[in-house]
């Protein structure tokens, strides 16, 4: 149970990281990546230009996520039956959600405005705690 937790997590963990690390749409590999760049070249510099100076305020955080990468590609290169597996419970958990939505736009778009109104929330709790580490958006 413990070592299924700990493998949901780090799962999670490396999905966050590659989509935070991508410059583009999360998730994607390198050669959609590269397209998507191709395609959008302003947005793209936008995003690394943002990453580079997350990593320049929070170089800790950008180096626990470069490990965690590589601990997961370790991973999934030793068991690449579970992580493919993993791979195809996301997918079909978006394909859901994918489909919810355009069946009921406009429960979706309620719903996606409740979630960002709790990550304000979040966010503004987070810069009255810790107000050195906010950049106040």
């Amino acid at each position: 149970m413990m070592r299924r937790l700990l493998l949901v997590t780090a799962v999670l963990t490396a999905a966050l990281a590659a989509g935070t690390a991508a410059a583009g749409e999360p998730g994607k590999g390198a050669a959609e990546r590269e397209q998507w760049c191709k395609d959008h070249p302003a947005k793209c510099e936008e995003l690394k230009a943002r990453r580079a100076a997350f990593c320049r305020e929070n170089p800790q955080t950008c180096e626990r996520r470069r490990a965690e990468r590589a601990e997961r590609k370790a991973w999934c290169e030793a068991n690449p039956g579970e992580c493919q597996a993993l791979k195809e419970e996301r997918r079909q958990r978006r394909e859901k959600i994918r489909e919810k939505c355009e069946a009921n736009p406009d429960e979706c778009k309620k719903r996606r405005g409740e979630m960002r109104e709790r990550r304000q929330q979040r966010s503004e709790a987070f810069c009255a705690e810790n107000p050195g580490k906010c950049d106040g958006k």
